[in-house]
């Protein structure tokens, strides 16, 4: 593997296209290290991804030297033998090497739709809402393109769902359609509101995760966290209009201090309206289906390994 000194390494093998048994000498981005402990030593529980996703990976010899080289967020060559973990591959690494030049944008996973058809389709809803405030607002920041542009390219998270670039928009299209959808069933919903607090639960993120392999976070999203990064953006620009509402303004910072549900899940309060309770669980519902359905795409066979974030295997009947 020499690379030629004034191109960028070109990648051969992504990580979707690995199965158990192959022989493995590729570059990835390295997105997790952990130095534990076994019966027979340390060894290093790790992450590798690209463009096309993530691998897990494990190194059961020599953990203290590979870990010179295999630190999160570098670019290194690797090289070992895919195995079955738990009914899903994982590299099982033997050698590592600092990684020659490569392209970074061969190591960001994209959304299977545009963000920029997803900010698309965000906008046909956000138009259809009826109360003035509420839509000068979303359509207001729809119409800015240095923030079009970084919503568009957000993933709506680290590793858990929609991990890659586009996802925040894919994510928040399809909350919104969801909301959309709860509003014609329960009619008592305030859809407008509703549909504001689906395109804006989620704005925090554009400045808590860096659009970087492996999507590093900020020391913003580290120190601050996205609802509280959401509030402080979603409040910013309320102020900017002028005889905004309160009471409308209290409600829909509400939605946004309140999805995620719990306290131990992040959020300073609890849902304490009806449109708040409806987006938080249908926030949590597409975030989960989409968490469910990525590691249902890489199982081995019919059931997935135990999913830490579902805290359950999956089972998929073959079709």
């Amino acid at each position: 593997m020499v690379a030629d000194l004034f191109e960028p390494y070109r990648k051969r093998v992504f990580c979707a296209d690995l199965d158990s048994g192959e022989q493995v000498d590729e570059v990835f981005c390295v997105t997790r290290v952990n130095r534990k402990v076994g019966r027979n030593g340390p060894f290093l529980s790790l992450e590798f991804a690209d463009r096309s996703g993530r691998i897990p990976g494990v190194a059961w010899e020599n953990a203290d030297a590979l870990a010179v080289t295999l630190v999160e967020g570098v670019f290194a060559r690797v090289r070992g033998v895919v195995t079955d973990y738990r009914g899903q591959p994982q590299i099982q690494v033997e050698a590592a090497e600092p990684a020659p030049q490569v392209d970074p944008a061969e190591y960001l996973p994209r959304a299977p739709v545009s963000g920029s058809e997803s900010v698309a389709a965000i906008r046909r809803l956000a138009e259809s809402i009826t109360e003035p405030f509420l839509k000068r607002f979303v359509l207001g920041l729809l119409d800015e393109p240095h923030f079009v542009e970084r919503f568009s390219a957000a993933p709506a998270a680290k590793v858990n769902h929609h991990a890659y670039v586009g996802g925040l928009a894919e994510h928040t299209r399809s909350v919104m359609d969801l909301c959309e959808l709860a509003a014609g069933h329960y009619p008592d919903l305030d859809r407008d509101l509703l549909l504001a607090g689906a395109f804006l639960h989620d704005l925090g993120k554009i400045d808590e995760l860096a659009v970087e392999p492996g999507f590093p976070y900020t020391e913003a999203g580290s120190l601050l966290g996205h609802v509280a990064l959401g509030y402080a953006f979603v409040r910013e620009q309320i102020a900017r209009i002028d005889g905004f509402p309160a009471d409308l303004a209290t409600d829909v910072l509400h939605l946004v201090l309140s999805h995620q549900g719990e306290l131990e899940w992040g959020s300073p309060v609890k849902p304490q309206t009806l449109e708040a309770i409806v987006l938080h669980h249908l926030d949590n519902l597409d975030s989960k289906v989409t968490s469910g359905r990525a590691h249902l795409d890489l199982a081995a066979g019919s059931r997935t390994g135990y999913i830490r974030s579902l805290q359950r295997s999956l089972f998929r009947r073959p079709s």
